[in-house]
């Protein structure tokens, strides 16, 4: 029921937010179309769904994450991200208690757009896709299942500190994202086919972005 109404309360963001951006009176900071370039940190937790090969599988631990963003002022913008989690096993009865540690570094692309909210404050919107590796062991015998990740997510940025040395603005990262993972290229049989190809996460984010003006 909690991941049903999170799915809908995105939806309806992504539908309603262009409206909503043009109806925002207050003259923003930057020129509209200026170009701005946006590194930025954060950690991380995510959560897989029960009853999945992913959900009962792994135990998690945190996440650390990178990204890059650029965007036109005013317009959607695009981002890159690179995350790494670590987890440990659960007993399963598909690994065979071969392996103990884990490491799910993901790579991905989004699109994004951000509107204010009040002053310091702004909601974003975000879709993307990203490969997640979920690696066991080390080589030469690892193992590793791949997973594509189709997401979307809210966050709200609180802007810390403003043109700092007339370069930078300093935000704060509070949100989440909703996905859903497909593997659809990992071989098993066809009655368990679903349960280990098919999962869904929640992921909540804490973290920094730095602004470049």
């Amino acid at each position: 029921m909690i991941r049903r109404f999170l799915l809908a309360v995105l939806l309806s963001f992504c539908v309603v937010l262009p409206g909503f951006s043009q109806k925002i009176k207050e003259k923003p900071r930057l020129p509209k179309g200026q170009f701005t370039f946006a590194p930025g940190a954060a950690m991380g937790y995510r959560s897989f769904e029960k009853g999945t090969f992913l959900g009962d599988t792994y135990a998690v631990g945190l996440s650390y994450r990178l990204n890059i963003e650029v965007e036109f002022h005013g317009y959607p913008g695009v981002g890159i991200y690179f995350d790494k989690q670590a987890a440990s096993m659960l007993d399963n009865r598909f690994l065979g208690g071969f392996f103990k540690e884990v490491r799910m570094p993901e790579t991905g692309v989004y699109l994004y757009h951000q509107v204010p909210l009040v002053k310091n404050l702004d909601l974003r919107g975000e879709l993307g896709y990203g490969e997640l590796q979920v690696i066991h062991g080390l080589s030469p015998s690892r193992f590793i299942l791949d997973y594509s990740n189709f997401h979307g997510g809210l966050a709200f940025h609180y802007n810390l500190a403003k043109e700092v040395n007339g370069i930078f603005d300093l935000n704060l990262i509070v949100g989440g994202n909703y996905g859903f993972l497909l593997g659809n290229d990992i071989v098993i049989n066809a009655a368990d086919r679903n349960y280990v190809q098919r999962a869904t996460a929640i992921q909540g984010i804490f973290g920094i972005r730095i602004l470049y003006l």
